[in-house]
């Protein structure tokens, strides 16, 4: 895939640090909004190009060493969902300011900044404010520099109903009351990070809290009434971050966790960094009714979300073709790391049913495709990224650490995180540390599984002390065929031999 190919935005002017003040209504699902954010300017250039999506732009204004410089056109262009500011002067090389005052509505459909209804433990309707950014919806709750590589710092505030609460990344900073039943909350600034790990949530919620070992304030939040469900899952997610902090050597790089319930939510759940969201059944477990399944689902769920807080938050993929193994190593680690503190559930087991097997029903289907794929425009992911590219993925990284050896394998992924830890990184970057931490051809090796369709099955036939291995792809057209079709792909396949030496 080349640079031109992909739609991106122009690279001439990028983010550095976002200060966004949010003001949204409960009653007639609007929100007010207003963001200052800093520049680098790249290269001379008389236009500045972002996001920006359902959003009404009141006014805009750029500022250069203290001087305004005047903007000639606001242009949105709906399709492209940019928002262009003309300028009459040219930006020079090196800092900018830029403002500018919006609307948006909280909409019902589960992305960007949205409403979420429910009833409350009186039984009464009841709204609340939530997000959900990724792959691209950021854009709909304020301009941004919406694509994983423009990482920036942001500093959030949210004025709401004095009886309501606030929880993004960061922990509160400050909270004032501005005018008649209305306060202002503003949160600490973030490190730097992608926009689709921005988060928010307002509503009447609850939350009950406990100090890890290591310093970390983990919360569970749920609606008000409900936070005794969030019991075990608070409980859970103290043991992974222990386990976590030991195997990446990198300590949670935030002061806070929270694990947030949401009445509705299109996903799972969400890795927004130390605000990861969840649908209340991916969360909460009722302690009097809930099965021994049900809390390993949770518990596999909040792993996979809290290993994302180092691989895809900490790391994050340089652009979408690397999302297959984001998820797929979150899943892998996920398991791993829910293994480690209930090896009586026997993961490893389940994980060959539920992701070894899936993946080999449906990549042994001739029109099945590779896990790798380029991705031109974001609106490809949902098509393109599907159970072979995260269920073969999780398993072949299952295969690369045995291959590789568990000690090896982990300190290549902590090179890796060191390395390009609050940046960017590509598959290609993690093949690297794997590879120079264990000294075998790991790039060679992933590369014929993760850019190839299929996988082989290995016939073995002993002659004599020799044993013959052959490779062919596996198809199940195949099977009932009288002549087997010719496919010339190859892998490279790890083996490991043992023999039985006579007494």
């Amino acid at each position: 895939m080349t640079e031109h190919s992909k739609i991106v935005l122009p690279k001439q002017v990028v983010p550095t640090h976002y200060r966004i003040t949010l003001a949204p209504n409960l009653t007639d699902f609007t929100f007010a909004g207003d963001v200052s954010i800093s520049l680098e300017v790249r290269s001379p250039s008389k236009s500045v190009t972002m996001n920006a999506a359902e959003l009404e732009i009141i006014s805009a204004s750029v500022s250069q060493q203290g001087q305004s410089i005047n903007v000639s056109t606001i242009s949105l262009d709906r399709d492209a969902e940019t928002l262009t500011l003309s300028l009459d002067e040219e930006l020079q090389v090196g800092s900018a300011e830029l403002s500018a005052s919006f609307s948006g509505e909280l909409n019902d459909r589960l992305l960007g900044f949205y409403r979420s209804r429910y009833l409350n433990i009186e039984g009464e309707e009841t709204f609340l404010a939530a997000t959900q950014f990724e792959s691209t919806d950021a854009r709909r709750a304020f301009p941004c520099w919406d694509e994983p590589e423009r990482k920036a710092k942001f500093d959030v505030t949210l004025v709401i109903a004095e009886n309501l609460i606030a929880v993004s990344n960061m922990p509160v900073q400050s909270e004032r009351p501005i005018r008649n039943g209305i306060k202002s909350v503003a949160f600490g600034t973030t490190p730097i990070m992608s926009t689709y790990l921005l988060a928010f949530v307002v509503g009447d919620l609850a939350s009950i809290e406990k100090l890890s070992d290591s310093g970390t304030l983990m919360r569970v939040w749920t609606t008000r009434g409900n936070e005794e469900h969030g019991r075990f899952a608070l409980e859970t997610s103290l043991e992974l971050l222990d386990f976590y902090n030991d195997y990446f050597g990198i300590p949670f790089p935030l002061p806070k966790l929270d694990h947030i319930a949401l009445p509705d939510f299109a996903a799972g759940a969400m890795e927004n960094w130390g605000a990861i969201t969840y649908r209340e059944v991916a969360l909460l477990v009722d302690p009097e009714n809930s099965s021994a399944g049900t809390r390993q689902i949770v518990a596999a769920i909040i792993s996979h979300e809290m290993a994302h807080m180092w691989f895809g938050d900490l790391v994050t993929m340089r652009w979408w073709n690397d999302l297959w193994l984001n998820e797929s190593f979150a899943s892998w680690m996920g398991d791993k790391a829910v293994d480690a503190i209930h090896p009586e559930w026997e993961m490893w087991t389940q994980f060959l049913t539920a992701d070894t097997a899936s993946a080999f029903s449906l990549d042994g289907l001739a029109n099945s495709h590779p896990i790798e794929q380029e991705v031109n425009n974001p609106a490809e992911i949902g098509q393109l990224f599907d159970a072979i590219s995260y269920s073969k993925g999780g398993s072949i990284l299952r295969m690369l650490e045995d291959y590789l050896g568990p000690e090896d394998f982990k300190n290549g992924i902590g090179d890796y995180l060191n390395t390009h830890s609050y940046g960017n990184a590509e598959t290609q970057d993690l093949w690297q540390a794997l590879g120079k931490a264990s000294g075998k051809p790991v790039a060679k090796v992933m590369d014929s599984w993760t850019k190839q369709t299929g996988f082989p099955v290995i016939s073995a036939k002993r002659q004599d002390s020799k044993l013959e291995l052959n490779q062919r792809r596996f198809l199940y057209e195949n099977i009932s065929s009288d002549t087997a079709s010719e496919d010339p792909t190859e892998w490279y396949v790890p083996f490991k031999i043992s023999s039985e030496k006579a007494s």
